[in-house]
């Protein structure tokens, strides 16, 4: 087994939380003209160009139109390329565990894959007679409303076929070979499919153009080394082995003695509780972003049945048993839980993942590794889709502008094609389209994805105008590629120094430049997305959602309402006209700190509908998915973050606090059985950044490989996609104060939006002040 070098980090000597503090209030007026600070070695700037060195601003100062700036340190914009290779060292390794395998009979391994794809024609019966008897989800009820969340494509059921009969084909060989759950796990992964009569089932790499200048719809080609790396449709990678119990596919069930794991619920009422602790840093922007990032670069739906139907696993709240079991059910047991039980339920609906296999020469037996349906770049793919005929759903056809509904700029366009569990009909609304199929989910995320379609328009419109030449094609790709470069942009330059903090990014090689091109890009890293990101540390989030959410008028009146209320169903825009007061929001409203606590909202009434009191607790479903990807344990992860491994529950002082991690000793039976997104959960933020080490750990690693495994990330030079030096600037100008500003109709809004107004530098200021940057685009 080969593991990550633990000398790669640095351990935090204390677990403080990040509080951005600025220097003295003084400053106003800079010595010298033409925007100059007072002082040598220092540049005025608009404040948001120094987002990623808060802490080394110097002072304020004057921009050329008297608006307030300050004084950059000039390190912060030196001319010069980053240095390439800088921080790949410090990327996590992806461990491989080297198995002693015998020869394997080819004719033995034939009959093998025959059977398993004998089990997957057996599925068509099971369902006809889970259909005949009428063992369906309710329409309209929690469990249908989050199956529907997950829009599931054609292309993705194909590969989530051609996938389980190759897991099919493992498992049988590794009762038929006798295998140990380690040699089926990992020594069948030296076996192609290639090489037997499933061998057409492997997709197969897709040409490129590698002097394209464009990216691909589906995120293919971006590597032409590796085509499939970062494409829709295709696995998830893991840093750490899985922990299957069959070494396969079996979900993790058992803890290090042989003994079940405790129930989810159980911890989820321990250890992940509801806690009312608004963080006085952030605003609501933060979370609303991170959901708005995962929801680009990873999709990981669960199974229906062939005819699209839902798969009912507790009918009438209890477990579905024997004929009527789907197989792919692997429901949440509820026994004894207080809240649940008052309402008639000993089960919640829970569907495992589906699956994938790599292309080419990486389609091979083993364990199983579960399917991105989307693309896993940060490329907008939930603004404009994962595959082409996503894309040409969202587009009018015209001046390179996307679809809207209800004038200009408009809102999103209505969905044609909702399904019949379209949250919004029962409250008179429609469900709106978008690149993802998760835009309904909550009225945020549905705000942010109208600011970036109309932000797509925006630019669209000022391109045509340039360039009244330019045909529909060629205006859609351009503004596609700045929408794009703004998204990155904010990203690295604002959002993520607040999640790992500066000393991170540095150290990874992943802060901006402010000026010229970085030549940071590596090839041989593979940017998809790790189960570790995705499944657990990616959802530190859902800790920052707020269950009473505040809205804010244009005449300054508050008014609140319950999350609960608002699943899957965008009535608040559509019918109430709230936009412009959820994005106020966004700025005026804090998150949750991060840590252990979550809102009920989340914990007993996700997903919640008109028709029902209750809805799912998303800790569990977090919890129970990391066990149904085979995840590695919180210890495992402490590991090859290099905290070292612990022995004994009081080893996790050193990231968790006291009285938390005696609530982890109560639902645990050892150190080794601690789920990841548990222990993650429960750590406190080191100095410098929002999470905890080992999610820090991970989430930083992924955004480093999303970085420098991207041939065209916005600042990269020398590739077909780069951006001219002018046309650079102008997209580094972006802020995620002026995308609220250029799309909404909000007046006045703080330049670096997503911390609160705290320091005198970062006050409210009018949408046309030049403290607000506006791109011009007329470089193009």
């Amino acid at each position: 087994m080969v593991w990550a070098q633990n000398s790669s980090y640095e351990l935090p000597v204390a677990r403080v939380i990040r509080q951005i503090s600025f220097p003295g209030a003084g400053g106003g007026r800079g010595a010298g003209g033409g925007g100059r600070g007072a002082g040598g070695g220092c540049v005025c700037q608009a404040i948001v160009n120094c987002a990623p060195e808060l802490n080394q601003i110097q002072q304020g100062c004057t921009l050329p139109d008297n608006s307030k700036g300050v004084c950059c340190p000039s390190t912060t914009l030196a001319s010069q390329p980053s240095q390439q290779g800088k921080g790949d060292n410090r990327i996590l390794p992806h461990a491989q565990i080297d198995v002693q395998m015998d020869s394997l009979d080819p004719n033995k391994i034939n009959e093998a894959v025959q059977k398993g794809v004998d089990t997957i024609k057996s599925f068509v019966g099971i369902e006809s007679n889970i259909v005949r008897n009428k063992v369906l989800l309710p329409p309209n009820s929690p469990a249908s409303n989050h199956l529907h969340f997950f829009k599931i494509s054609d292309r993705a059921k194909s590969m989530d076929k051609a996938a389980k009969t190759i897991l099919e084909a493992s498992k049988n060989m590794l009762k038929d070979f006798q295998l140990s759950a380690r040699q089926a796990g990992h020594g069948l992964r030296t076996i192609p499919v290639a090489s037997t009569v499933l061998g057409d089932t492997c997709p197969r790499n897709p040409r490129c153009d590698p002097g394209a200048r464009y990216r691909s719809a589906d995120g293919s080609c971006n590597n032409p080394q590796h085509p499939a790396w970062g494409m829709s449709t295709t696995p998830t990678q893991r840093i750490n082995p899985p922990t299957y119990d069959d070494g396969v596919s079996a979900p993790r069930s058992r803890g290090v003695s042989g003994n079940q794991l405790p129930k989810e619920r159980l911890i989820s009422n321990t250890v992940l509780v509801d806690v009312n602790s608004p963080d006085p840093v952030y605003t609501s922007s933060v979370m609303q972003w991170g959901q708005f990032m995962d929801h680009d670069s990873a999709h990981v739906p669960f199974h229906t049945m062939e005819s699209g139907e839902g798969i009912e696993c507790c009918p009438g709240g209890r477990e579905a048993q024997g004929a009527l079991r789907h197989p792919e059910c692997w429901p949440i047991d509820l026994t004894g839980d207080p809240f649940y039980s008052s309402r008639g339920r000993t089960c919640m609906n829970f569907v495992r993942s589906m699956f994938a296999v790599g292309a080419g020469s990486d389609c091979t037996f083993g364990y199983a590794e579960q399917l991105n349906q989307i693309t896993h770049w940060i490329d907008a793919s939930n603004v404009y889709g994962s595959n082409a005929e996503e894309q040409r759903a969202l587009r009018r056809g015209q001046g390179g502008l996307l679809k809207t509904s209800q004038g200009s700029p408009g809102l999103l366009p209505i969905d044609p094609d909702p399904g019949r569990d379209c949250e919004a009909a029962d409250r008179g609304a429609k469900c709106y389209l978008a690149g993802d199929s998760r835009v309904n989910e909550q009225p945020g995320l549905t705000a942010i994805h109208t600011l970036w379609m109309r932000q797509h328009n925006g630019v669209a419109q000022e391109l045509q105008s340039i360039h009244p030449e330019w045909d529909d094609e060629r205006v859609f790709q351009e503004a596609r590629r700045i929408i794009i470069a703004q998204i990155q942009h904010i990203t690295y330059n604002e959002w993520l120094p607040i999640i790992v903090g500066d000393s991170f990014m540095r150290s990874f090689g992943i802060n901006v430049l402010q000026q010229g091109y970085s030549f940071d890009y590596n090839p041989n890293l593979n940017p998809s997305m790790n189960s570790e990101f995705s499944t657990a540390a990616f959802r530190f989030g859902h800790s920052m959602v707020q269950g009473t959410l505040r809205l804010f008028s244009r005449s300054g009146s508050i008014s609140s309402i319950r999350l609960r209320d608002h699943f899957q169903s965008p009535h608040l825009i559509q019918l109430e006209g709230r936009y412009d007061d959820i994005v106020r929001s966004f700025t005026q409203l804090p998150p949750q700190r991060f840590d252990s606590f979550v809102t009920q909202d989340l914990s007993n009434h996700l997903f919640q509908t008109i028709r029902f009191d209750f809805g799912m607790d998303l800790m569990s479903i977090n919890i129970h998915r990391g066990r149904d990807h085979g995840l590695a344990t919180y210890n495992d992860m402490r590991q090859v973050c290099g905290l070292g491994r612990a022995r004994d529950f009081s080893d996790f002082g050193d990231q968790i606090a006291p009285e938390v991690m005696q609530n982890l000793r109560r639902v645990y039976e050892s150190v080794d059985d601690v789920d990841f997104f548990v222990g993650g959960m429960s750590e406190e933020p080191v100095s410098g950044g929002i999470l905890g080490w080992t999610f820090l750990c991970v989430v930083g690693d992924q955004f480093a490989r999303l970085k420098k495994g991207d041939r065209f990330f916005y600042d990269l030079g020398g590739q077909p996609g780069s951006f001219s030096e002018p046309q650079l600037q102008e997209v580094r100008k972006t802020s995620w104060a002026r995308i609220l500003c250029d799309n909404s109709n909000i007046e006045a809004v703080q330049p670096l939006a997503f911390l609160q107004t705290q320091s005198v530098y970062n006050q409210p200021v009018s949408c046309q002040s030049s403290s607000i940057p506006r791109p011009n685009f007329s470089v193009w």
